[in-house]
């Protein structure tokens, strides 16, 4: 109970929840929570690292302020990056010219086709058979969905 108050306060507030909050939370008065807390504690069923007032002077725990700045998240965003970035080396250069546009440079397929001179369903058609050759470069690393990411 005690667990899942505090995880549900610091995935509220983003930061880790004083003993009041977590007190309140659970219903209690700020002494009963202390004095549990002690008892808790000696019998080992709390870490000794649970913040009470006794230890407010320590810093607070350096949480991620959003879920973008979250290490795995920025490690899974890089990695996705340079999976993508390798797929596209397999691609020829008009295919890989128009993913490029309309993904990075968010064009539509009539713009591209303006650009390259082609019309618009062939663009569709490089970008569709683009997305497929992509698709099997990624599968042979390891890739087999956007949710790997």
């Amino acid at each position: 109970q005690l667990d899942v108050a505090t995880r549900a306060l610091t995935s509220e507030l983003y930061r880790a929840p004083t003993e009041a909050e977590i007190a309140e939370r659970l219903g209690f008065d700020i002494e009963r929570w202390r004095h549990m807390v002690v008892e808790l504690r000696n019998t080992g069923l709390i870490s000794a690292n649970t913040r009470t007032t006794e230890h407010e002077d320590l810093p607070e725990p350096d949480y991620p302020a959003t879920p973008e700045t979250q290490p795995d998240k920025i490690c899974a965003r890089s990695q996705m990056k340079s999976a993508l970035n390798q797929a596209m080396t397999c691609l020829p250069d008009r295919y890989r010219q128009v993913v490029d546009l309309y993904y990075t440079n968010e064009m539509t397929m009539k713009e591209i086709g303006g650009i390259l001179e082609i019309n618009e369903s062939r663009v569709s058609q490089i970008h569709k058979a683009s997305l497929a050759k992509m698709e099997v470069s990624l599968q042979e690393v390891g890739i087999h969905s956007a949710g790997a990411f």
